[in-house]
């Protein structure tokens, strides 16, 4: 590839406008739209620092294949977003193991609650910090890879539809069951286990379906999202209009968690069991925080303008 098709292609990969890559270089808008077009030459200063800019050597700006390069860069992502994926879910079921350990096995004297609270609290400090540390390799790995090719295929588009489908009606059945199994027994093994007995069984089943759905769910969703690299590629343009996405999600998860808690409380008077609902509601805000809460701020200001031709 020609030097000037090399600078248009690394500067559209890296989400930049002309003028917002002039105004990097001190140049103006005309000179980068003449290296882009090959009418000029950029000089070596300026070589120098797109090559500080993008990330690349000279030899590939100059003589070498930038599109080829990006290729090579682009293999990451799927390793990296299926490591994210993992570590997301597997800190959600932590957390929801914890709760689950903590209701099934509380209440065996005072020494046994502080060794489950211990317990929870330890599962819960590991999920927080898989949380932080693979919250901060994206934002690390999406400025070192700010855009993505078309990676997939569209069968392994269909594909990955298809195991989506199917991980979620998975996750939504465990949940299902777990209620199920709460509501059996809670009005069948009452009579002949007791009655706070019978609540603490109760409130273990329904946790236990919650533990092995939700993180199913959690995981479904960013495998799915994976394959969606036009929606990564926007991902460093600030949202516009109305609320942000982060918080619309966590409003509908505590509104979900109210209705269940009301719900056991009222029609099954499991409202002792029934309060992990909110803890876990709280905990699934702040994942969704943490991994769509942009502050819009941060951003580029002409991040979202659009080129002329370009």
């Amino acid at each position: 590839m020609p030097c000037s098709e090399n600078i248009q292609f690394l500067r559209k990969r890296k989400g930049l406008t002309q003028e917002q890559f002039a105004e990097a270089l001190g140049v103006t808008r005309q000179s980068v739209s003449k290296w882009e077009s090959g009418q000029s030459y950029p000089e070596m200063e300026k070589l120098l620092q797109m090559c500080d800019l993008f990330g690349c050597d000279l030899e590939t700006l100059v003589r070498g294949c930038a599109d080829a390069a990006a290729s090579e860069d682009d293999a990451d992502y799927e390793p990296f977003m299926n490591a994210f994926s993992r570590a997301i879910a597997g800190g959600v079921a932590l957390i929801l193991l914890g709760i689950t350990l903590l209701v099934a096995l509380g209440g065996a004297g005072p020494v046994g609650d502080r060794i489950m609270i211990m317990v929870l609290l330890g599962l819960v400090t590991i999920a927080v910090l898989l949380f932080v540390l693979y919250s901060t390799r994206l934002e690390s790995f999406r400025r070192e890879h700010p855009r993505v090719g078309a990676l997939y295929s569209a069968a392994e588009c269909r594909r990955a539809n298809a195991a989506f489908t199917t991980r979620l009606c998975a996750g939504i059945g465990a949940i299902l069951l777990g209620v199920i199994a709460c509501v059996g027994v809670a009005e069948f093994a009452g009579p002949t286990w007791g009655t706070a007995i019978a609540e603490r069984c109760a409130g273990t089943a329904a946790l236990i379906g919650i533990t092995i759905g939700v993180p199913l769910i959690v995981y479904a969703g960013l495998q799915k999202s994976k394959y969606d690299t036009e929606a990564y590629n926007r991902s460093s343009r600030p949202q516009t209009g109305g609320e942000p996405l982060a918080e619309r999600i966590s409003g509908a998860i505590m509104l979900c968690a109210t209705a269940i808690f009301l719900a056991c409380g009222f029609i099954w008077n499991l409202w002792h069991p029934a309060w992990a609902v909110f803890p876990i509601g709280g905990i699934l805000c702040a994942v969704v925080e943490t991994l769509l809460g942009k502050d819009a701020g941060r951003r580029e200001n002409g991040a979202g303008k659009e080129e002329n031709g370009v």
